[in-house]
C-alpha cells in the first residue's frame, strides 16, 4: 500500500530519545529527520535508522525552517511535524487519514497527546487573535481554534499553498502562526481522539538557568513578531509587560531558572523592535 503520510522530526541534542520516536512510526511510512545541529551524538544514533531520511541542516536553523527543509522531501499527500520527544500509539496514522477523508474542510490537526500520566490538555487560547469556540470533549472530534506543533497532522497541498512555517520565527509561536493561517484562508482544524500520541521525555536540553534565559529571549522575541504580524502596534506592551510581571511573582525568587527564563523574555521584548523580531540565521 502506498504511503499518504511523511513524518517529520527536527532533532536538536535528541539521542536520548530520537530512537523511541522512530521505532513508532509504522514500517514503510517515510520519515525525515532535520538534524538542527546537535552535539549530543544525535547524528551517531540515527546512522543505524535506515528507515529515515537524515538531513543535516547548515546549523540551529529554528524549527519552521528545519520543518520546511524536511517537508520539500516529502511527496505525500498529508504530513505529520512529530516533536522527536513524542511516539505515536498504534493506529494513530490509518486514524488520521481517515478522520481527514471524511472532513474534506480540514486543514491541519491534533491526534490527542498523553502526558507520562495519560492526561490529554487541549489549548484553546493564543497570543492570535484565534475564534473563542467551545472546547471539545476530550473523546470526541472537535474544531479547534489553534493547534500544537507536537503532533501536527496537515494536509499537503495546504501546507504547501501558504508556504510552510514562517521562517522568520526561530523558534516557539511558528505552530500557532501557521494553524492560523490555515483557518484564515477557510480551512478547519480539528482535534481527532482518535488517534492518539504520547509525549516521551524532554528533548536531553540542560534545564539550566543559561538555557532558561536562552528560550525566554527567543520565546519573546517569537511573540512580539507574531503580535505586530496579527496585532499591529501591540508587539512590545504585550510581550514586555508580560515577562515583567512574571519576574515579580515571588516564586522566581526561589528559582534561579525560573528567573533567568523571565529576564531573558525582557531582553528578547527590548531587542524585538530594533529588527521586528525577525530570525536572521547568518
Amino acid at each position: 500500500m502506498t504511503a499518504r503520510t511523511t513524518i517529520i522530526t527536527v532533532t536538536h541534542n535528541s539521542a536520548a530519545v530520537i530512537g523511541t520516536m522512530l521505532a513508532s512510526v509504522p514500517p514503510d511510512t517515510p520519515c525525515v529527520v532535520v538534524d538542527n545541529d546537535s552535539t549530543d551524538g544525535t547524528l551517531a544514533t540515527l546512522a543505524d535508522a535506515d528507515r529515515a531520511t537524515v538531513l543535516p541542516a547548515p546549523g540551529n536553523v529554528g524549527f519552521g525552517r528545519a520543518c520546511n527543509l524536511g517537508a520539500r522531501h516529502a511527496t505525500t499527500e498529508f504530513l505529520l511535524f512529530l516533536n522527536p520527544d513524542a511516539a505515536l500509539m498504534p493506529g494513530a496514522l490509518p486514524a488520521l487519514e481517515a478522520e481527514a477523508d471524511a472532513r474534506p474542510d480540514l486543514g491541519a490537526a491534533n491526534p490527542a497527546v498523553e502526558d507520562g500520566r495519560g492526561r490529554v490538555r487541549l489549548k484553546m487560547s493564543s497570543v492570535l487573535p484565534v475564534p473563542a469556540l467551545p472546547r471539545p470533549p476530550l473523546e470526541k472530534a472537535g474544531q479547534m481554534p489553534i493547534l500544537s506543533g507536537g503532533a501536527l497532522f496537515v494536509r499537503r497541498g495546504v501546507f504547501d499553498d501558504l508556504g510552510g512555517f514562517d521562517e522568520n520565527i526561530f523558534l516557539y509561536h511558528e505552530d500557532h502562526d501557521l494553524s492560523w493561517r490555515i483557518a484564515q484562508a477557510g480551512h478547519t482544524l480539528w482535534h481527532l481522539p482518535a488517534a492518539r500520541a504520547r509525549h516521551i521525555a524532554g528533548t536531553g536540553s540542560a534545564r539550566s538557568p543559561a538555557m532558561a534565559r536562552w528560550k525566554g529571549y527567543h520565546m519573546a522575541r517569537s511573540r512580539y513578531y507574531v503580535l505586530e504580524k496579527t496585532r499591529p502596534g501591540h508587539g512590545f506592551r504585550r510581550t514586555f509587560l508580560p515577562a515583567c510581571l512574571a519576574l515579580l511573582a515571588p516564586i522566581n525568587f526561589l528559582s534561579a531558572r525560573r528567573r533567568q527564563k523571565y529576564l531573558g523574555q525582557i531582553a528578547g521584548a527590548l531587542s524585538a523592535p530594533k529588527d521586528g523580531g525577525v530570525f536572521d540565521p547568518k
